[in-house]
């Protein structure tokens, strides 16, 4: 309950972090959320009910109209930051922002020079300068235990998702300032916090770059040397696979190493020894605090998981104490570490690194083609019919299958919700573009009206608790297939997955008359939600031509090598198996999804069917795993284990939670053995019905599932994807590689 005397915060902004400031804002005292802001309701009342926020608004106008607040937090995409802050400082609220302040300087000498002027408080969320590894590093220089710093050197080398999965649509991928302004300030910060603004000019290099699709170019490796008050280098790079950021600060009497991937900070120095003995000695007391340090951390873990102290997780703990911090300095007046000023500097130093830099002359962007985007509610949509509908065709299979029907010349409407940062192929005269989402009952009327057949390849994108999941995934595929219905559509093909059946016997042949997981209640909510699509479309839904197609484990260019499929993907390099590792697994080419999905629309006889696509190359997790480590170059290893091992591992970590006051799902032996997908696959059928011959050598399912894959996805985008047909297989044959 929220006491009179709470200071009253807004949240700008239902987006990921949003979840982080919530549980931060509602584990200190005096401070009380009382209301959401987002144009997205929907996502503003998921946050809402989460962290029992009364209040939701769609606009910062409702909110300031509407509800009573003190400060707010701003959490928007960053080109937004600086007419949200304004607006909100020109009715005297306080504004903690999330970095970047704003996109340029001026625009942050804007809002620094109104908050002093309307005598409120403007803080940038630079949490990371409140790391715990910050603190420990402050408490060695306040102690002098290194001496006068001389120098210091920054590693920032850490893997990007969004660049791995190829959403070049985010923000920061705009152009080339951005990824500094989203990715660089985070060590920057630190930097600054420490020793200063560059008191000097700063030399920079851009010494590795390239260019997504449209050309959009990408910084990809920047480094710099300068002055604070020491001398520094800097060097940045992203999309890197094994995560390093570190700090190396040299002094006149010892060095300083801080490691914030690892959580460790490590204090070189002199001893009173021998040389001889002085090296034995240093080595104890690196090896005594590191031992230290990670017991520590492991003991924190242990005790926060099972609710017997509070997280300890350190970006949870930057992130409460930068807020609190920025709630202390309004209550008291006290100085800021991250304030406006320091926002400010970061993004002109992004700016100056990304302009100044050697190469930067080569980092200008290609103009993007002119395409015909069409909102449901725009004012002059486009209404030109076309002959399929896909919808969510931007993502991996949807790129497939477009490349397919553009092949044979089909006219193609393309639906999703994101639409910027396509490939090229995307923007032609047989294409049109419609923003929209498959939640959205106007959105998909608007859509499906003007197509004769639709392809639906979206699942709403969900994650969450169940009511959630079931709303994007079962009740978008009921709205498509009613929407079908309406407007008389020939034919609807749905594709659907294989976790909607029960996989877990070796004894069970799974075949096109298998129906959906008749105990799918006992499932994890991804396979429970479309066992219920599949159920839905092919016994509720009357008077409609529907196939339901369900794809095995997919693999191909655009996609990830590390399918969950196989097992638990994890510190980027080990794959937790479900099982011991040695059944046959339901591969299936991406191109031979796209393919069998085009045959779908006009086959006959398939109507009211659900059909299977695995493909007839199938090697087992440890085969698999065998061969991306080979043809890849990469240490990649599978952990195998017994099912039931795994079950119990669960249930422990369930008991656990429970008892620290988490409600979580109980763990089913029954899901995680249909996981380990024990069963073998006829597609007999499916290939006669559909004319359709999935790759069946194996040399030729290494080339496009694997080898594709030694180029960098985001460099291929503009690349056609096809089927391979005719290629040349690389000189590594799939047949050399064994499994360990």
């Amino acid at each position: 309950m929220t006491a009179k005397t709470d200071k009253k915060v807004i949240l700008v902004g239902a987006g990921y972090i949003s979840d982080v400031h919530a549980a931060a804002i509602r584990s200190l005292d005096g401070i009380a959320l009382c209301a959401v802001v987002d144009p997205n309701r929907s996502a503003a009342q998921a946050l809402a009910k989460r962290h029992h926020i009364p209040s939701v608004f769609s606009t910062i106008e409702q909110a300031l109209a509407e509800a009573e607040f003190d400060s707010a937090h701003v959490l928007t995409p960053p080109n937004l930051h600086a007419a949200l802050t304004t607006t909100l400082l020109r009715h005297g609220k306080h504004v903690l922002v999330e970095k970047p302040l704003a996109e340029t300087e001026a625009e942050c000498d804007a809002l620094i020079a109104l908050a002093e002027q309307q005598g409120v408080t403007l803080a940038v969320n630079q949490n990371f300068i409140f790391h715990p590894v910050m603190d420990r590093a402050r408490q060695h220089l306040a102690n002098h235990d290194i001496g006068p710093v001389k120098s210091v050197s920054l590693r920032y080398e850490m893997p990007l998702r969004q660049l791995a999965a190829g959403q070049f649509s985010h923000w920061m991928f705009r152009q080339p300032v951005n990824l500094l302004l989203e990715q660089a300030v985070h060590p920057l910060s630190q930097l600054l916090s420490l020793f200063g603004r560059p008191s000097a000019p700063v030399l920079a290099q851009i010494t590795q770059s390239r260019r997504l699709c449209h050309g959009l170019p990408l910084i990809e490796r920047l480094d710099a040397i300068g002055a604070l008050d020491i001398p520094v280098h800097f060097s940045f790079a992203m999309g890197q696979d094994f995560p390093v950021w570190e700090m190396q600060i040299t002094g006149e009497d010892g060095c300083l190493s801080l490691d914030f991937v690892r959580q460790q900070a490590v204090l070189q120095n002199r001893s009173r020894f021998l040389p001889a003995l002085d090296t034995a000695v240093a080595a104890c007391t690196q090896a005594s605090s590191l031992l230290s340090q990670g017991m520590r951390q492991l003991s924190d873990y242990a005790l926060s998981t099972a609710g017997l102290k509070s997280s300890q997780d350190p970006f949870f703990l930057s992130m409460k104490t930068s807020i609190g911090q920025f709630y202390q300095a309004i209550a008291t007046g006290q100085p800021l570490l991250h304030d406006g000023v320091l926002g400010r500097d970061l993004v002109a130093l992004c700016h100056l690194l990304a302009s100044q830099s050697q190469g930067a002359d080569l980092l200008k962007a290609a103009k993007p083609p002119v395409h015909c985007t069409a909102k449901p509610d725009s004012d002059q949509p486009c209404d030109t019919p076309f002959d399929v509908l896909v919808i969510g065709g931007t993502g991996f299979i949807g790129r497939h299958v477009v490349q397919h029907l553009l092949k044979k010349h089909d006219s193609v409407g393309i639906m999703a919700r994101n639409l910027q940062a396509l490939p090229a192929f995307y923007h032609q005269p047989a294409v049109q573009l419609i923003q929209g989402d498959v939640c959205d009952p106007v959105a998909v009327d608007t859509a499906v009206q003007r197509a004769t057949y639709v392809i639906n390849l979206a699942h709403g994108g969900a994650s969450g608790d169940w009511e959630t999941i079931q709303h994007a995934m079962v009740d978008s595929a009921r709205l498509i297939a009613q929407a079908c219905q309406t407007h008389q559509i020939t034919r609807l093909v749905h594709l659907g997955s294989i976790a909607s059946l029960y996989l877990g016997s070796d004894r069970t042949v799974i075949h096109s008359d298998t129906p959906p997981d008749p105990a799918a209640a006992q499932r994890a909510h991804y396979a429970r939600a479309k066992a219920m699509a599949d159920h839905l479309l092919l016994h509720e839904i009357k008077g409609l031509d529907i196939v339901v197609l369900r794809p095995g484990i997919v693999v191909g260019q655009g996609g990830l090598v590390n399918h969950t499929g196989v097992g638990f993907f994890n510190n980027n390099q080990y794959f937790i198996g479900w099982n011991l590792g040695h059944n046959p697994l339901p591969f299936v080419l991406a191109s031979d999804v796209a393919s069998a999905a085009v045959s779908a629309l006009t086959a006959p006889g398939i109507a009211g069917k659900a059909l299977n696509l695995v493909g007839d190359v199938r090697p087992s997790a440890r085969e698999y795993v065998a061969m991306i480590s080979k043809g890849l170059g990469r240490p990649y290893r599978y952990v195998p284990q017994l099912t039931f091992w795994l079950f119990l591992q669960e249930l422990g970590k369930w008991g656990i939670k429970r008892l620290s006051g988490r409600k979580t799902d109980v763990p089913t032996l029954y899901d995680l053995r249909s996981r380990a997908m024990n069963a073998r696959f006829d597609t007999s059928i499916e290939k006669r019905l559909l004319n359709w011959q999935p790759v069946s050598d194996w040399d030729c399912f290494y080339q496009q599932a694997i080898l594709v894959h030694q180029a960098t996805p985001a460099a291929e985008t503009e690349a056609e994807v096809t089927r391979g047909e005719g290629a040349t297989p690389r000189p590594v044959h799939a047949d050399k590689v064994v499994s360990e």
